[in-house]
């Protein structure tokens, strides 16, 4: 990972880093206002020999300090500590005071520093005083001669009376402060790293190229307005109106020869877009003065009719049954598309569309129209688009931005070969405009159906599974 991808994972998961900071902060000030505050004292105990009062031996000195050393490790010992807790008396416990006091004999020297802490400054000076005299009691205790006369060899006295400090030096406020933060801040660029190590969902065109071998014919810009003005007459976005001029451009150039093109668009799985991609794109090129034809094969979930304020009682399903001509059924909407729904929706799809009426209804709307869009069900979920594709010039598969997975979309192209289908391209959808992670419009399923056998390319079917809940625009 080279620094300007490093920068780009920041750009793309800024809100994810900017959370832990936030929450990171907060919880550093939550434990500093509950920390309680703690005061230190410090004594100095000075450890020599008698005669002079210091020492003025090699061998002396070395036995002073080895002295001092054994003497600081006895004083933490319970008998000491048992002594300093009754002098102080006010409940004060060993245990507690094995917590609060800290002694340290500094190197090459013949010093020991008693060091107490308190939730008062009182009570660590006093903790510290009396701390110190013990130590010098269980010196002269243990370094006096049985014989009196004799002096003993080794002293300990007071250098340095327990200091009197009111600042307390915990919490230090500044230095935790920093320190939460720093912390945060680093989890929160780990975090945001280890996300898109784990993310395998698609977020470029170089993503879609890197597994169909070329990059998708358009990539469809997140515009918010999408979800109140569907329909690309309507939309405010001037980015996503060329968008879709784009990949009705790059449609007539993927095939100069054909004057007459079917085209299936479908997606992996649901709430890529599909629906809102056939319908405008068929309004982009009905513009452009060729007839168009918007066939809505989801019977399982159809929307176009409401994405356009037509009707969806008479349709594919009136036409197959001979209860309509083709003419009756289809419907003409202002945009100059034209439209046949789905009719009343069978129990069993696609069973109807791999029937020869299907595939006859399919090449006489195919020679009556310059452009046939035939908006089909995902591919993963249900075998309904993988039939389609054996009838028309080839498919347009929707790749959702941030939502749609590698494995998704390669199990979507294995079933389009399976098949023996053409892929026409592919459609990168709410697209971030500015490198963030967006999830904009689209709708979703809820087919019940079984998972799908990449395998294989078929799909497990469960009977009498509920059709799906409406579109959500």
């Amino acid at each position: 990972m080279d620094l300007r991808q490093f920068l780009s994972i920041l750009r793309a998961r800024w809100r994810f880093i900017m959370l832990t900071l936030v929450l990171g902060v907060a919880l550093t000030a939550g434990l500093i206002m509950v920390t309680p505050a703690t005061y230190e004292s410090k004594a100095t105990i000075f450890v020599s020999t008698p005669q002079t009062g210091v020492i003025d031996t090699p061998t002396a000195s070395l036995t002073a300090q080895q002295r001092a050393q054994s003497y600081a490790q006895l004083a933490m010992g319970g008998e000491v500590l048992q002594e300093v807790a009754d002098r102080l008396g006010n409940g004060v416990t060993v245990a507690d005071l094995a917590r609060q006091i800290s002694l340290t004999v500094a190197p090459q020297t013949l010093l020991i520093e008693v060091q107490a802490k308190a939730n008062s400054p009182e009570l660590a000076q006093q903790i510290a005083t009396v701390m110190s005299d013990e130590i010098i009691r269980m010196v002269k205790q243990l370094e006096t001669p049985s014989d009196s006369q004799l002096p003993a060899p080794i002293i300990a006295r007071l250098a340095g009376k327990a200091s009197f400090n009111r600042g307390a030096v915990a919490p230090n406020i500044p230095l935790n402060a920093a320190t939460g933060v720093v912390l945060s801040l680093m989890i929160g660029v780990a975090g945001a790293l280890l996300r898109e190590v784990l993310d395998t969902s698609i977020k470029s065109t170089e993503d879609v190229g890197a597994l169909t071998g070329t990059e998708p014919m358009a990539a469809l810009p997140f515009d918010a307005t999408v979800k109140d003005h569907p329909l690309s007459s309507d939309l405010s976005d001037g980015s996503l109106n060329e968008a879709f001029r784009v990949l009705r451009t790059n449609l007539v150039f993927a095939n100069l020869d054909a004057k007459r093109q079917t085209i299936l668009v479908t997606s992996s799985v649901p709430d890529e877009g599909k629906t809102f991609c056939a319908t405008n794109l068929a309004i982009s090129m009905a513009k452009s003065g060729r007839s168009v034809l918007l066939l809505d094969a989801d019977m399982r979930n159809p929307s176009i009719a409401a994405l356009l304020g037509l009707e969806n009682s008479v349709g594919l399903i009136t036409v197959l049954l001979g209860r309509a001509t083709i003419e009756q059924a289809i419907q003409e909407h202002p945009s100059g598309v034209h439209f046949l729904g789905t009719g009343p929706l069978p129990p069993n799809p696609a069973e109807v569309l791999d029937t020869m009426a299907m595939r006859e209804l399919v090449r006489r709307l195919r020679d009556a129209y310059d452009v046939v869009i035939i908006d089909a069900p995902p591919l993963l979920p249900v075998a309904d688009a993988a039939i389609l594709l054996t009838e028309v010039d080839g498919a347009l598969v929707l790749v959702r931005h941030g939502s749609t997975t590698r494995e998704q979309l390669r199990q979507a192209f294995m079933r389009i070969e399976a098949v023996g289908g053409s892929l026409l391209g592919t459609i990168l959808n709410c697209a971030p405009m500015s490198g963030g992670y967006g999830y904009g419009y689209g709708y979703g399923y809820g087919y019940g159906y079984g998972t799908p056998v990449a395998s294989t390319g078929q799909t497990s079917v469960q009977p009498g599974a509920e059709r799906g809940r409406r579109a959500r625009r």
